[in-house]
């Protein structure tokens, strides 16, 4: 599993030694940036920050899935933080690790959702919606690609990096549960005494003509502009009363566009209250719906997976004094035998069902893409 040349250790090689020693673990690229960074932790514990209402974790890799009532919200510690390039000290630090026991706890491995069952679920979210139980929910499917990918995953990480270089992109190992991706959507990032969230709805595939906001319809505009006055509600309700907003505009995420709106304000206007509005902005309407709750117990109800750490958040805390949260889009779930992949959408009353099927099949395509790309 050691790619060594010239006394360093490759990317590949670092998350292949984690891999088989099953350390916890998280290997990330920021959005932009080119480098790898490795944050190790070097025992056995599970570290379960709780619903972070009161306060973050000073400093790991934190996973926080998208039903915290029903999900574990972890923390790897960062006793090891490796930046790239590796040194041959590092590499000596990653092989004195020992070998984690397997876990054996029991990793559920959801059914596919068919093509009749996603549309019939749509057509049933979208009679609630005209009758007025909500505005917008998003719904979620599940597509597996069978095989045993665990050798490929340093692989599978390296191509996400180099074809989504604007996406956050992770694999992490923590307690039996081993996730790869590649995010569009910041959540919560802080930058020199500013703080950033985002505001992303609406998908069409790239095409020099959907560059051009105004050929986007209603329904996407009206997608975008939920999430929009959502976070702006959640800002004031914080008494957040200056801040930047940027959109909406069109951004490209590899074969996909979104409408997008970024909001930036003061780390002092907020103060020691962000634990409190991370709790609050998630899950935006962007992976839920309007109203919040409401549309919450819909998708709790009415799909029939757990969708655990899809639609989340992850990313450092405290690494490099920064807070870089993303949401878990474009992700999948590695098992031993088969990998699942979590694709949704925005309903709304404009919605045609046959049209959100097919919107779910391109998001897919950003991680099928990839699989094919595996020597």
């Amino acid at each position: 599993m050691r790619d060594v040349l010239n006394n360093k250790i490759t990317v590949a090689g670092a998350i292949g030694i984690c891999l088989t020693k099953k350390v916890h673990f998280a290997a990330y690229r920021l959005p932009g940036k080119t480098g790898t960074t490795l944050v190790v932790q070097k025992d056995n514990a599970v570290h379960a920050p709780g619903k972070l209402t009161d306060r973050l974790p000073e400093k790991g890799f934190l996973i926080a899935p998208f039903l915290r009532e029903d999900n574990v919200t972890y923390l790897i510690n960062p006793d090891m933080v490796l930046h790239e390039p590796f040194g041959s000290l590092q590499l000596e630090a990653l092989n004195v690790l020992p070998v984690k026991p397997a876990n054996n706890d029991i990793i559920t491995c959801p059914d596919d959702t068919g093509k009749d069952d996603y549309i019939r679920l749509i057509q049933d979210t979208i009679e609630k919606i005209n009758a007025g139980e909500f505005e917008k929910v998003v719904l979620s499917r599940v597509k597996s690609v069978p095989g045993n990918y665990t050798a490929h995953l340093a692989e599978i990480f390296q191509i996400l990096c180099s074809s989504y270089p604007n996406a956050f992109v992770y694999l992490f190992y923590v307690n039996g549960q081993c996730w790869t991706g590649a995010t569009p959507e910041p959540f919560v990032c802080s930058r020199e005494g500013e703080l950033n969230t985002v505001s992303l709805a609406g998908t069409r595939p790239y095409h020099e003509k959907n560059l051009d906001i105004r050929n986007w319809n209603k329904k996407e505009l009206l997608e975008q502009e939920y999430v929009t006055l959502h976070i702006e509600k959640i800002l004031k309700n914080y008494e957040v009363s200056t801040f930047t907003k940027k959109g909406p505009y069109v951004t490209r995420a590899g074969n996909l566009l979104h409408l997008r709106t970024d909001f930036t304000f003061s780390t002092r206007a907020v103060g020691n209250r962000l634990p409190s509005l991370i709790h609050t902005l998630h899950p935006t309407p962007a992976v839920c719906g309007m109203s919040t709750r409401k549309a919450m117990d819909f998708i709790r109800n009415a799909e029939k997976h757990n969708r655990e750490y899809y639609a989340g958040f992850l990313g450092p805390v405290g690494i490099d004094d920064l807070i870089q949260l993303y949401v878990n889009l474009r992700c999948l779930k590695v098992h031993d035998n088969r990998l699942i992949l979590y694709i949704g959408g925005g309903i709304t009353h404009d919605s045609v069902p046959e049209e959100e099927w097919e919107e779910t099949e391109i998001k897919a395509d950003t991680l099928l893409s990839v699989l094919k790309q595996i020597r």
